[in-house]
């Protein structure tokens, strides 16, 4: 007689729990296989050597030339054609460029700019009009006889050694007495 519990239904059935067992531990150490294999200190060093080279990549790159940098002759020459001459009115461009924060073409027919251009030029042309060191009154306020009326804290101090000595040569040279 056989054995009640080697029957090959017996049999049978414990090898398919067994099979089911070892495919669950399979399956089991396959997913902590995968959990296991990632090294995230490796993965965050890997992102941050990316970020910096695209970091570094995007400080390389020669940007577009700022404003600031002036203007080449192809961008003197259009604004020359349109009306913006000299070394004044350039630098004035650049400083309304760059406050407007506009391209060249739309700053050209932008109403405001041509107002403050026209204001600009007329201020230019009185300053140049002028004669630098002269008064209305027609003492240059650079003479020794300009400073001479004014206090002496108010002369500059290189004019003020000069202005002294021509005080005391006019006081030595006058009388004490009003009609001597």
């Amino acid at each position: 007689m056989q054995n009640d519990e080697h029957t090959p239904d017996l049999e049978q059935e414990e090898n398919k729990d067994q099979e089911v067992e070892t495919q669950e531990e399979t399956t089991e150490e396959e997913e902590e296989a995968e959990v296991d294999t990632t090294d995230w200190k490796a993965e965050a060093l890997k992102s941050k050597a990316i970020l910096a080279r695209l970091k570094n990549k995007k400080q390389s790159k020669p940007t577009q030339k700022t404003k600031s940098d002036g203007f080449d002759y192809g961008e003197k020459a259009f604004l020359a054609a349109n009306g913006v001459k000299g070394g004044k009115e350039l630098e004035f461009f650049q400083a309304e460029l760059t406050e407007s924060g506009q391209d060249i073409d739309t700053l050209l027919e932008n109403s405001y700019f041509k107002a403050r251009l026209d204001e600009f030029r007329s201020l230019n042309q009185t300053a140049e009009a002028t004669i630098a060191g002269k008064r209305s009154g027609g003492a240059a306020t650079d003479s020794v006889d300009y400073w001479m009326a004014k206090p002496i804290e108010e002369v500059p101090k290189e004019m003020r050694a000069k202005v002294v000595n021509a005080k005391l040569q006019k006081d030595k040279s006058t009388g004490v007495f009003y009609n001597s």
